[in-house]
């Protein structure tokens, strides 16, 4: 049952939807000026913001009495506020009929208050290139692919859950080749319900046998088949381990799932409240947005950054390998030692291939084909040291793909004295501040 305060909607959670938002709103302005190509190009490269569910445009946080910006309304503020913005656009989807009523209340009040009517207020914002579709995500899908939108990022940001075959058909539309830039998803899942329930929807049963599953348990069943697309989750989650390790292992099966389309997918913990957990999943096939988001997350939730020491590990990495150490230029370090270190600290679990930016970055006076072969050469160098894994199970999309590595945190751990990045704790509620 959704609860309004004004035009706003009532969710909980300083440690939940405010961190929430703070990331989404330092986010938005980050990526755009990115994807637009900057005050350089003269921000003119056409890009595009798609709140899959908008809600209101305004959250109301009930422990502090304060009504902040939801993530819709942080887009509207980028749009609206900002002069250079005239090549972006923005899509802001929402089904609940309230919440659509709320949100043009939002606009009008905060940014366009000299509309009289509906009729204007639709006029005006289609042609500021703002798009309002009061339906749900599958129809939304159809009307967006009619739109021209550039570099796209979309946020899905449901109550519960969104069904893979809506994640799937942005996907299929938008990424057409192996890990192709130019999307970026961000992905709402309340991991916890699932097995604690809440309201309505009770806790997955904790057996494979229907036989044992009460009515209610099979329309949560059902909803989370939804959610991965299959059924071959079941064995992993309908079982009696503990709750807090089924959460996790139902991250990590969505993670993998959403590497079908995106080359790094960094999972983000929130807990609203004590007992409730949710994540928010960024998914990009380009290193700087994910490490962005990452740092956003570190700030709000006081993890601390991950600074591994180079200047101790290229000490270490000098004495295994003298003869790639000697170098022409001495104020320059070996090209295998710069990419390995890449890797570490950039790239979300560790995953690249020839293709990754950051990395052909390295040959800037190289041509595209000679970039793809000096960084495939040094990662197969990687490979055959040990520091890296091949990977086959990441994305099966595409016969014609370049071999895709991970990490092999063992061996970086025992050759350069290395520790990989602790997994990050969300603000607990009894720590905000």
């Amino acid at each position: 049952m959704l609860k309004f305060h004004e035009d706003a909607i009532v969710l909980s959670g300083i440690s939940g939807t405010k961190i929430k938002c703070q990331i989404i709103g330092e986010y938005y302005p980050f990526w755009w000026n990115i994807t637009s190509g900057g005050q350089s190009k003269n921000y003119d490269i056409p890009t595009a913001i798609v709140e899959m569910n908008a809600a209101t445009g305004e959250d109301y946080i009930e422990e502090t009495d304060e009504t902040i910006l939801g993530s819709a309304g942080h887009a509207l503020q980028l749009k609206l506020e900002n002069q250079n913005t005239r090549k972006l656009k923005l899509v802001l989807v929402e089904e609940n009929n309230e919440c659509f009523q709320h949100l043009k209340n939002v606009i009008k009040r905060r940014w366009l208050k000299d509309v009289d009517n509906e009729k204007q207020l639709c006029d005006k914002l289609n042609n500021l290139g703002i798009y309002l579709l009061n339906t749900n995500v599958t129809k939304a899908v159809e009307e967006i692919g009619k739109i021209k939108l550039g570099n796209a990022l979309f946020f899905f940001d449901p109550l519960l859950f969104t069904p893979w075959s809506d994640i799937e058909k942005v996907a299929q539309k938008r990424i057409t080749t192996f890990y192709k830039t130019g999307t970026e998803f961000i992905v709402f899942l309340f991991t916890s319900d699932w097995f604690l329930g809440r309201g309505d929807l009770k806790p997955l049963p904790t057996t494979e046998n229907q036989e044992n599953w009460s009515n209610e348990q099979k329309d949560t069943v059902k909803k989370v088949d939804e959610l991965f697309g299959h059924d071959s989750w079941r064995p992993e989650l309908l079982c009696d381990k503990n709750i807090k390790e089924k959460m996790q292992i139902m991250v990590n099966l969505y993670k993998n799932k959403l590497h079908k389309w995106f080359r790094y997918v960094l999972p983000l913990p929130f807990e609203p409240k004590l007992n409730q957990m949710y994540h928010l999943f960024m998914c990009s096939n380009y290193e700087v947005g994910v490490r962005v988001v990452r740092d956003f997350y570190a700030k709000y939730t006081k993890n601390p950054k991950y600074k591994p020491d180079n200047k101790r590990a290229y000490n270490k990495f000098k004495m295994l390998y003298p003869e790639k150490s000697k170098v022409q230029n001495l104020k320059k370090r070996p090209v295998g030692w710069r990419i390995l270190w890449k890797i570490i600290t950039s790239h979300e679990e560790g995953i690249c291939d020839e293709e990754c930016k950051d990395l052909r970055d390295f040959f800037k006076d190289s041509s595209e084909n000679e970039k793809s072969r000096k960084v495939r050469e040094t990662l197969n160098w990687l490979y055959s040291e040990r520091f890296l894994d091949k990977i086959n199970n990441v994305n099966g999309m595409w016969s014609n793909k370049p071999t895709v590595y991970q990490l092999n945190w063992i061996n970086v751990r025992n050759k350069l004295d290395i520790q990989p990045p602790r997994p990050y704790e969300p603000l607990h509620p009894r720590n905000k501040t």
